[in-house]
C-alpha cells in the first residue's frame, strides 16, 4: 500500500488528530496510517474537550480533524462550534471531517451547518478504513490550503 504514498503529487504535512470515546476506532485508524505508510504524528483524543484543549494549546501544524459524533464530555458538534468561534484556531482553516456509526438526518445537517468539510459512515473493516482515509488524504493534499499561499504585498 506505500505505492498510495508514492502516487500523491504532494505528501500529507502535519499532525493527524483523531477524535473517538472507542479506542478501538483509534486502533483503526493508526492500522489505516501504517498500512498506507503515513508517517505523520496522530494526537488521539477521546472526547470533544481533550481535542479542543489540545487543539488551543498546540502550535503544530494539524493536516485533519476526524471526528466522531456523538461522545461523552463534548461531543463533536460542539467541538466544532467551539473551533468556529475561536479565532486563533478558526483562522488556522482546519479540514475538520466527521467519521461516525450514526448519522440522523437532523445530526449530518446540523453537522454540515457547523462548516464541516465531510461526514463519513465508519466502515465495518480495516480495508474500508484504508479506502476512507486514503480519499480523505488524496483530496486534502491536492486542496489548496490558507497555510500553502505566500502574502503578497499591495
Amino acid at each position: 500500500m506505500n505505492d498510495f504514498l508514492n502516487s500523491l503529487e504532494r505528501k500529507p504535512k502535519g499532525t493527524f488528530v483523531f477524535i473517538d470515546d472507542d479506542k478501538d476506532e483509534h486502533h483503526l485508524l493508526e492500522l489505516a496510517m501504517e498500512e498506507l505508510g503515513l508517517p505523520n504524528p496522530v494526537v488521539h483524543c477521546m472526547d470533544g474537550m481533550e481535542a479542543f484543549n489540545y487543539l488551543k494549546e498546540t502550535k503544530d501544524e494539524i493536516f485533519i480533524i476526524l471526528s466522531d459524533l456523538n461522545m461523552p464530555v463534548m461531543d463533536g458538534l460542539e467541538l466544532k462550534r467551539l473551533v468556529e468561534i475561536t479565532p486563533e484556531l478558526k483562522i488556522r482553516a482546519i479540514p475538520f471531517i466527521f467519521h461516525s456509526n450514526t448519522g440522523s438526518t437532523a445530526e449530518i445537517k446540523a453537522a454540515y451547518a457547523s462548516n464541516i468539510q465531510g461526514y463519513l459512515k465508519k466502515a465495518p473493516s480495516i480495508e474500508g478504513t484504508i479506502k476512507s482515509l486514503q480519499k480523505i488524504i488524496a483530496l486534502w493534499t491536492d486542496c489548496v490550503h490558507p497555510k500553502d499561499i505566500e502574502e503578497e504585498a499591495f
